[in-house]
């Protein structure tokens, strides 16, 4: 087990009365792969299975005006980014610190967000990282102030076999680090000792962290279902019915209507769906409505549900859905969820470029503020079908809502993250102050591949999982945190799901 430490320090008195207290917060962030190889006879050979978990983080920081040059001595590449997290020369305040793979290959904040969200993603696994090959803490920053914030996107990718996953974690140091007048003044005031040069401090209790699903892998936490509580969300799924999604158990068209099916009785009773479906042409199955049960029955196996048959209309799949949601808007969020496997080859708006049709078709859904979420089943990985899809999708924050599983066996897995985007919030892992979430770190957390299932799922190496870290240190913290530093780790730990069953937790073991 490897830890890497995140590190914020400072120390610097400041005199005179109203002095802003100068924060030392030193954060360690690590990233611990576990290996759990099982054997497996192929033939009359015995040959160790492979097993690996890697990662992918990106790093930014809103530590105000004026900093570059200071924050680049510990991070070379750092540079100001705009609210979407692309590059730019004005000093907005907020910087990007680092990132793997790096700043030289992926300087676009949508493209690195697209590499980070899904096995479609243009990273290769040499470009990625193992927590041992970590030779310094990523957070290494200095003069951190009240109202200071920064965060950590990163995502987990397991090779050549599903994984039980965990995330654990340790406060590794709260230091004093001596006093400041200014401080001294503020721990007198709150009757806190301050004949403890050497002692703990009290940045560890101050700073405010989160750790979550980052489903939609925006490093934006989405606590809650859109609009206001108790007006729901209304969902139109638009399915590719064509015949290459074949029949039978097993084929595209079963895993397709079984995941949406799931989703559908997952969805609350304030939320519509709608049912679409698309081949050579278009089919509005089932408008919006509250009554669930109307498009499960369309989502039942084999012939009782829809079947696959024909081309592939993919604009219609759009424009049916968009005009059932914006022909019966009730002032809620409103998203479509579309489902293809392949590229559209004929169209029902005009024009031969069928592709583009179809992205155009996304782009006007988009344009009446309706969230298009893409889903590519068995797409081939920078193929058009896939760009196309890519290219419908929503975006914002720098990421798109484009999701990708070869063969349809992790549809739920997928569908679960949407839900879990425009329904039920992103489900936190830890919140609190650092030291709160240090500590129920340090126990070791069991992570789960679809939080709506009763039972523990393991995390397939065809889906790429995201998870975000956040720190901040309040507006309200006055000098009593002046000289402090913290430092801590956080892991993850894998194993390998054939032969075992999750119950020992590494980090309880370790």
């Amino acid at each position: 087990m490897t830890d890497e430490r995140f590190t914020l320090s400072r120390r610097k008195a400041l005199a005179g009365l109203g002095a802003i207290g100068a924060a030392s917060a030193g954060a360690g962030l690590g990233t611990t792969a576990y290996f759990s190889d099982e054997e497996s006879f192929e033939g009359n050979t015995l040959t160790a299975g492979e097993f690996d978990l890697k990662m992918d983080y990106r790093m930014t920081y809103r530590g105000g005006h004026g900093r570059l040059e200071e924050l680049q001595q510990n991070y070379s590449n750092a540079m100001f980014v705009d609210e979407e997290m692309n590059p730019t020369d004005e000093d907005t305040g907020v910087y990007l610190l680092d990132q793997v793979p790096g700043l030289e290959d992926y300087p676009n904040a949508d493209d690195w967000v697209r590499g980070a969200n899904g096995n479609y993603a243009p990273f290769q696994r040499e470009d990625l990282v193992d927590a041992g090959n970590l030779e310094e803490a990523l957070i290494r920053i200095g003069d951190v102030k009240p109202g200071d914030y920064g965060e950590v996107t990163f995502s987990t990718h397991l090779y050549d076999n599903p994984g039980y996953m965990w995330m654990g974690g340790a406060l590794t140091a709260n230091n004093q680090n001596d006093y400041t007048e200014p401080e001294m003044a503020a721990l007198e005031e709150m009757n806190l000792p301050t004949d403890e040069p050497d002692g703990e401090g009290q940045l560890a209790d101050e700073i405010q962290a989160k750790i979550w699903y980052d489903d939609n892998c925006d490093n934006v936490h989405q606590a809650e279902s859109g609009g206001e509580e108790g007006e729901g969300v209304d969902v139109m799924l638009s399915i590719d019915t064509s015949g290459s999604m074949g029949g039978g158990t097993g084929s595209r068209m079963e895993n397709a209507k079984a995941a949406a099916l799931t989703f559908t009785q997952n969805l609350g009773s304030d939320d519509r769906v709608g049912l679409v479906t698309f081949d050579n042409s278009g089919s509005l199955v089932q408008p919006l409505t509250f009554d669930h049960s109307l498009v499960e029955d369309d989502l039942q196996p084999g012939t009782q549900g829809i079947t696959s048959g024909g081309q592939t209309m993919m604009d219609s799949g759009v424009d049916l859905a968009a005009d059932e949601l914006t022909d019966n808007d009730r002032d809620v969020d409103q998203v479509i969820i579309l489902l293809g496997d392949g590229q559209p080859n004929r169209s029902a708006r005009s024009g031969s470029n069928h592709s583009q049709n179809a992205i155009d078709a996304a782009q006007d859904a988009k344009d009446d503020e309706i969230t298009v979420f893409t889903i590519g089943l068995s797409v081939s990985n920078g193929s058009t079908a896939q760009n196309t899809l890519i290219a419908m999708a929503s975006g914002s924050n720098g990421t798109t809502l484009y999701y990708d599983t070869p063969d349809g066996d992790e549809l739920d897995e997928i569908y679960s993250q949407i839900s879990s985007v425009i329904l039920t919030g992103e489900a936190v892992i830890a919140e609190g102050t650092l030291r709160e979430v240090m500590a129920e770190l340090s126990e070791g957390i069991p992570l789960d591949a679809n939080l709506e299932e009763e039972d523990r799922v393991c995390f397939s190496p065809a889906v790429t999982r995201c998870f975000g870290f956040e720190w901040e240190l309040p507006t309200d913290v006055g000098n009593e945190v002046q000289t402090d530093s913290v430092e801590f780790a956080i892991g993850f730990a894998a194993e390998q799901c054939r032969h075992n069953d999750g119950e020992t937790n590494p980090f309880a073991s370790a």
